[in-house]
């Protein structure tokens, strides 16, 4: 969430799961860089920007 700046929210919510799937599913290792490079992607398809 602070990468977006965001409180607790659905785009939030989304993106959890999105990775949560992706790790069951085997498209990517429960891997820490891995799960935020698929968070980065997913947020810019949701329309959030990054916080720097």
């Amino acid at each position: 969430m602070s990468s977006f700046g965001l409180k607790p929210c659905k785009e939030i919510g989304i993106i959890k799961e999105y990775i949560k799937e992706a790790i069951l599913n085997g498209v990517i290792s429960n891997s820490y860089d891995e799960a935020k490079e698929l968070m980065y992607k997913k947020a810019k398809s949701l329309g959030l920007k990054i916080n720097e």
